[in-house]
């Protein structure tokens, strides 16, 4: 993953780093909000306590500035997909407490960080750099939880088990993405559904992973 500097300038004095870190958790505030096509720099300056001269300073422009804030929002995604896989890998034992235990650490990571992903995937489709940034932090960070199921392989009957792991992941990650509205403006139309999908997404993928398919 690139480091923020390959989107901003760095700072050389303590002060302009400082003022540089307000304006990403301002941006990334502001993210919570509302669109990031519906935000100005001269908002996310107001709300940063920082000059329009000092974001300039830095970055070029909004498309930037929003590369530079995805890089954060990835490391600090990152820690919660490995603080979540390291809690599955102490407690939870068997495909039967594995498989739910995945499917709700991915969904709530992705619910947790909707209102900011949701900028970054619809600039994704124009925007060559949040693109690769997102997909490779997604592969990253998903393999580590396709880790944990293929540790009971054990207990997986389909014939190919990789393949079945990554399909279902991937089915999985689309429907909840699709669920928070991560692909649009909005979002959560459903949320006292919520805890209802990620059930059925853990008993579809357990039954995937124990099904035999007939031989064709």
């Amino acid at each position: 993953m690139p480091a923020i500097t390959a989107h901003a300038r760095a700072p050389k004095q303590g002060r302009s780093r400082q003022s540089f870190e307000r304006i990403l958790e301002g941006t990334i505030d502001l993210l919570r909000e509302r669109s990031y096509d519906q935000i100005t720099l001269a908002e996310i300056c107001e709300r940063s306590g920082v000059s329009t001269g000092s974001l300039y300073g830095r970055v070029a422009g909004k498309d930037e500035l929003l590369r530079a804030v995805q890089v954060l929002v990835l490391e600090r995604m990152t820690g919660q997909f490995d603080a979540e896989a390291a809690r599955i890998a102490a407690e939870a034992r068997g495909l039967a407490q594995v498989v739910p235990a995945v499917v709700a650490s991915l969904g709530n990571i992705l619910k947790d960080n909707a209102s900011v992903l949701r900028s970054f995937m619809l600039r994704s489709a124009t925007d060559e750099a949040i693109e690769a940034a997102g997909r490779k932090g997604a592969n990253d960070n998903h393999a580590k939880f396709i880790a944990l199921i293929k540790a009971c392989g054990q207990e997986i009957r389909h014939p190919q088990p990789d393949r079945a792991i990554n399909s279902g992941m991937m089915l999985i990650y689309a429907t909840q993405a699709r669920f928070l509205g991560l692909d649009s403006i909005g979002g959560l139309s459903e949320a006292g559904k919520w805890n209802q999908l990620l059930e059925d997404l853990s008993d579809m993928m357990l039954a995937f992973l124990v099904f035999t398919p007939p031989k064709r």
